[in-house]
């Protein structure tokens, strides 16, 4: 790990950057707030904060181990945003919507939701 501290600064940032995307988005998808995933790790709140978009701080290894675990998602997407597509299907694209979705209006999302009502009793 210090290598990459040391020799690979951009890539030690990029990977911060999306542990830090990713955790925020994942814990809004799932609607679990940082209380609760605290509780369900055994972290504090404090130690989970500093892992949020705009903190310079890099979970240990250990950490971002129970993260996963609680979240039920691989440390391979907190740390990319990418799905094992074997294993998950088409659930990277699902957030990849979604996190598309995050900048639309809220006609936009009614219409959106609408097409989806449509097309889930079609399908039921």
């Amino acid at each position: 790990m210090a290598f990459i501290l040391v020799k690979m600064p951009f890539i030690t940032y990029h990977l911060r950057m999306s542990f830090a995307e990713n955790l925020r988005d994942e814990l809004e998808y799932q609607g679990m707030q940082v209380k609760e995933l605290a509780e369900k790790t055994g972290l504090s709140i404090n130690t989970l904060n500093k892992y949020r978009p705009g903190s310079k701080v890099v979970p240990t290894i250990d950490n971002a181990l129970k993260i996963a675990r609680v979240l039920n998602v691989s440390l391979d997407y907190l740390a990319t945003g990418k799905f094992m597509a074997e294993k998950h299907g088409g659930r990277n694209e699902i957030l990849q919507i979604y996190k598309r979705m995050r900048k639309f209006s809220d006609s936009d999302i009614r219409t959106v939701k609408s097409v989806v009502d449509s097309l889930s009793e079609k399908y039921k």
